[in-house]
């Protein structure tokens, strides 16, 4: 530890903040495998309207305000956070609804591919315009590469990960990274 900053890696300057916004993302991931093993006892509702679609709204709208409301900035800082966390959620759910019902000519890999890329490029558009923070040409090539290859994730389906949560955690994590990466040095 450098005693005269106060800080345990004195060469590599904002190192603090990333670790804590992957933990931020890793909560993320916690919170949807914990939501996730909820799935079978929610689909004894069948009869309840909606129950799915608050299932993913809820998964957003934790994403949201664990990964992307801490780009949030004063005055409102609160409120901002709040309508990020709602502009995630409308942004998952809507990604799953292109998921699921998106076009059939499309294979499955393809339409990880621009669901995960779309929903990065609105997701760091909402950051942008809710924040307020910049949005440059780096931070969109950087969220739709973080996007498409965590979609792509979504694609491999792997027989010990039912619930997907692999590409949950490769698309939040990388979607971390490229808010992160993609902010730091850029004029707002």
């Amino acid at each position: 530890m450098n005693s005269s900053t106060g800080t345990s890696f004195p060469l590599i300057p904002g190192v603090h903040t990333l670790l804590f916004r992957l933990l931020l993302a890793s909560a993320s991931v916690v919170a949807y495998a914990g939501l996730a093993q909820l799935t079978p006892f929610l689909e004894r509702f069948d009869n309840v309207p909606y129950v799915s679609t608050v299932f993913h709204l809820v998964v957003g709208a934790i994403f949201g305000a664990l990964v992307l409301a801490p780009y949030a900035r004063a005055p409102h800082r609160l409120l901002r956070g709040v309508a990020l966390a709602g502009a995630s959620a409308a942004i998952y759910y809507f990604t799953i609804r292109f998921v699921v019902g998106g076009p059939a000519a499309l294979s499955a890999l393809a339409t990880f591919l621009i669901a995960g890329a779309c929903a990065a490029l609105l997701c760091g558009a909402a950051v942008a315009v809710i924040a307020p923070q910049a949005f440059s040409l780096r931070l969109a090539a950087l969220l739709v590469v973080a996007g498409a290859v965590g979609g792509a994730v979504f694609d491999s389906r792997v027989s010990f990960d039912p619930n997907l949560l692999l590409g949950h955690a490769a698309w939040q994590l990388l979607m971390c990274l490229a808010l992160y990466f993609g902010q730091r040095n850029t004029p707002t």
